[in-house]
């Protein structure tokens, strides 16, 4: 018995140190939504339009950033932290962090959806 105490405090105390920052919940969403989107699918014709769909791109990353860090916020539970993004107003858990890794939910069309 004792020993099983010991090995679940040395768990939970591995669990605190190795949260995930609010950083690593960003970078993974912005992960999942570049993954969303699939511009070289899109991307047909000469290279005016290649070259144009490439500079959208890349304002789009810069405007995603901007999104990610004014809506992606966490709620620390001290061994492990919620992601939570800012949806019509309000926030909805998309996913969850624990030893060091965020996992999201894998449908996040549907938090998106309007109820």
């Amino acid at each position: 018995m004792r020993n099983l105490l010991l090995i679940l405090l040395l768990i939970i105390v591995a669990a605190v140190f190795s949260n995930p920052s609010l950083e690593k919940h960003q970078e993974v969403v912005r992960l999942k939504m570049e993954n969303m989107k699939d511009i070289d699918g899109e991307v047909t014709g000469g290279d005016l339009k290649r070259i144009g769909a490439l500079i959208g791109d890349a304002i789009g990353l810069n405007t995603v950033e901007k999104y990610l860090n004014n809506n992606v916020k966490i709620k620390d539970l001290k061994v492990c932290s919620l992601t939570e993004m800012k949806v019509q107003g309000e926030y909805k858990t998309i996913g969850i962090g624990a030893f060091g890794n965020v996992w999201l939910m894998d449908d996040l069309k549907g938090v998106f959806e309007k109820k």
